[in-house]
């Protein structure tokens, strides 16, 4: 009579279990307000304007926190602290390792910046923009076939 009742007891809750509704991933975090954000937070970096787009970022990411989040907002820090130095640029460091920390691969995808033109750039002419000059044999002038007596 025990493993009657047991099985009865086993069978009822694994059906409710089943019954009960499943929530999905994406309903743990409002995503209309992160989306509006991020997209805001976006505008501002794209416009220069690293305090709005740090306002913005900041408050993504206790709306959903995120890689993507801290990875933008560590990035509109690292911005600002190439114009005004202090904590930004600390504050941009731990915005990275904290984004790195919740995802190992992340990669940015909405929005992928380019250094500003501003800065001075230090690159090394690549092989194929320096002239090649061409070698002896090739310089040397085609010669005539002499005739055959």
């Amino acid at each position: 009579m025990a493993y009657k009742q047991s099985l009865v007891f086993v069978l009822t809750v694994m059906v409710s279990m089943a019954a009960a509704p499943a929530y999905p991933a994406d309903e743990l975090f409002d995503n209309a307000t992160a989306s509006k954000l991020m997209e805001q937070g976006i505008t501002f970096l794209k416009a220069n304007n690293f305090d709005a787009a740090i306002q913005e970022f900041d408050e993504l990411t206790s709306v959903a926190p995120e890689a993507e989040a801290y990875y933008y907002l560590g990035y509109a820090y690292y911005l600002k602290s190439r114009k005004v130095d202090g904590d930004s640029r600390r504050l941009s460091m731990e915005n990275f390792e904290k984004a790195y920390e919740l995802d190992p691969n992340f990669s940015p995808m909405r929005y992928k910046p380019s250094e500003p033109a501003s800065l001075p750039t230090t690159t090394k002419p690549s092989a194929a923009t320096v002239p090649v000059e061409p070698s002896p044999a090739a310089q040397q002038p085609p010669t005539q076939e002499q005739p055959k007596p």
